[in-house]
């Protein structure tokens, strides 16, 4: 238990984070700050860090030097000082620079233990360009044993690709830090070196015979592309790039379902779409549309836009890494292709797996999952933080989503997500506020407002749960609205405007589909309103009598997903077949 003035401490650290992080990446980089329920959930996303085990960098740097972290080393798994996967070099430390970084705006004191781990990189790099707590490793030798907790080859790749990517982020944060910069493009050209050894048709049978879980061939080598694409955008050195590419070509062969690392294999599709990003192959696309395809109609995508641990239709537990993978895969293909089934299902995610993964101490981890033949039914109450990863990848699903609210050119101001946020920049602000209902049939009400910057189009996505979307101004006078399908616009620039979203409640069967006739007893399925699922609580979900409003679910039990389910089992799938639920209960 911390002693008054480690309280203190706690407090002011605790304060320090949630002024800084509430925008990315450098200093004159737009401020923004999310509101509402994603806000509150952001904070306390935030306010997990200077707290432990992340209150001791011998915890956080464990994966560099291989030290003992603390005197609860050897505890075990219920120790949240437990300092797991040493071998795993640079993934705790890799994923805690990134976030840091991204959170730093040139701040150095973003977080007591940062400047010191950048320090500690630059003394632990091996001569070869790689980080490994064991020690030096032969890269030519065969691929070591599959065991999570004792091989060293494959695990020293994740985490040294986790690293990459947070020597990126704070190059990118730090561009007058010339000693960093050269740690990184050491690592990077690490990477570039391996191609011969771990890109080699030769050698197919070697990587074939290695797991896909989390100590593997297919897993832990190929997320590197991630950095390498990043690090080649930072500093223009092709070579980077054509490491990156030569590594996906590679990756094509392996790139299956199902598979048992959804995480790993998630990193590897953001890859493909920076890389689409980057050389313009239309491809590397082409390969992560068809697999978003896959994912979804295949069931490996939960209702709730969530996925499993190991990417199986079903399984016992989810991974807060793969959900915020997810969520940043669809806000990635959705930035680049416009298309806004990808925004949708950021906006599934976000309010409803994302969410319910967050403890109620603002980490991310593991949540059981309740499963039939067919995939998840629901959420256990049960979930178990994982501080060595998903605390930190869950930040970074804040970070990704906070630079992707707003997308500004020319005279379109577009806002892709219907949530409360401020977004600061050089030429003024842009506030998205959500109000309440204000007549029969409405939703909700998002009013987007221009301050200190010139009059623009306004542009919202038409969601999958409204029925309809139309515009006001302040004064309630109805505005015109252009476009078609999913994307609608105000016909003139203006400064402000409220959008207003009518609907009611929605069916969709297990794959996300809406059921326009309602449920039926043939199929089970799922009922939403607004952007939640609606869900039963501590009780197998039976099939609500219908049709029916919001009040009249809420009567029956259904209700939507909040704050308190987090720790209450519940069912968003009600199976086809199933006896009504009564009226009231």
């Amino acid at each position: 238990m911390c002693m008054d003035n480690e309280i203190r401490h706690c407090i002011i650290l605790v304060s320090a984070l949630l002024v800084v992080p509430v925008c990315f990446g450098a200093v004159d980089a737009p401020l923004v700050t999310l509101g509402g329920e994603i806000g509150e959930a952001n904070k306390a996303s935030l306010a997990r860090f200077p707290l432990v085990p992340y209150d001791s960098v011998q915890w956080i740097r464990a994966d560099l030097t291989g030290e003992k972290a603390s005197e609860c080393d050897d505890a075990g798994w219920g120790n949240i000082r437990f300092r797991p996967f040493k071998n795993f070099s640079g993934d705790i430390s890799g994923r805690f620079i990134e976030i840091m970084a991204l959170n730093a705006r040139g701040d150095y004191h973003v977080h007591p233990a940062f400047r010191q781990l950048l320090a500690e990189a630059q003394v632990q790099q091996r001569p070869g360009g790689y980080f490994a707590a064991s020690g030096r490793i032969d890269w030519q030798k065969p691929i070591d044993n599959k065991d999570i907790y004792t091989s060293v080859m494959m695990p020293a790749l994740w985490g040294n690709a986790r690293l990459l990517c947070g020597l990126v982020e704070a190059s990118r944060a730090f561009p007058n830090d010339a000693t960093l910069l050269a740690v990184t493009r050491k690592l990077g050209d690490f990477y570039v070196g391996l191609i011969p050894r771990f890109a080699d048709p030769a050698r197919l049978k070697e990587y074939a015979g290695s797991d896909t879980y989390a100590a593997g061939y297919v897993t832990c080598y190929f997320p590197a592309m991630e950095g390498l694409v990043k690090l080649y955008k930072l500093t223009g050195e092709r070579k980077y790039l054509e490491t990156a590419v030569t590594m996906a070509a590679f990756y094509k062969q392996f790139d299956r379902l199902p598979i048992d690392h959804a995480h790993g294999m998630l990193c590897n599709q953001v890859s493909l779409v920076l890389l689409y990003e980057a050389t313009q192959d239309v491809s590397c696309l082409e390969r992560v549309e068809k697999r978003w395809d896959d994912l979804v109609t295949g069931g490996y995508v939960n209702p709730a836009g969530g996925i499993m641990e190991k990417c199986h239709v079903k399984f016992g537990r989810d991974e807060g890494c793969a959900i915020t993978d997810w969520l940043r895969l669809n806000m990635a293909l959705g930035r680049v292709t416009g298309k806004a089934r990808y925004w949708a299902m950021a906006e599934r995610t976000l309010y409803n797996h994302f969410l319910q993964n967050q403890t109620r101490k603002g980490g991310f981890g593991h949540r059981g999952m309740i499963c039939d033949g067919e995939g998840v039914l629901g959420f256990k109450g049960s979930i178990e933080e994982a501080v060595w990863c998903c605390t930190f990848h869950g930040q970074l699903g804040f970070i990704n989503l906070r630079e992707n609210l707003v997308r500004h050119s020319n005279t379109l101001l577009s806002v892709p997500f219907v949530l409360d946020f401020v977004v600061t920049n050089r030429t003024g602000t842009i506030i998205s506020e959500i109000q309440p209902a204000a007549n029969v049939g409405e939703i909700l009400r998002q009013r987007i407002c221009l301050s200190g910057m010139p009059l623009s189009i306004l542009q919202v996505r038409k969601p999958h749960w409204a029925e309809s979307v139309k515009a006001v101004d302040a004064e309630g006078k109805d505005l015109p609205l252009t476009g078609k399908d999913e994307f609608l616009a105000t016909t003139q620039a203006v400064a402000e405007a409220i959008f207003v979203y009518s609907g009611g409640v929605y069916v969709e069967n297990r794959h996300c589909v809406r059921l326009t006739s309602g449920p039926s007893n043939a199929e089970a399925c799922v009922f939403g309103y607004g952007p939640k699922l609606l869900v039963s609580v501590g009780k197998k979900a039976r099939l609500p009598i219908w049709p029916a409003s919001l009040e009249d679910l809420r009567k029956q039990g259904v209700v939507p997903f909040s704050f308190a389910t987090r720790s209450n089992e519940c069912y968003f799938v009600f199976a086809a077949g199933k006896e009504p639920l009564p009226k009231e209960l």
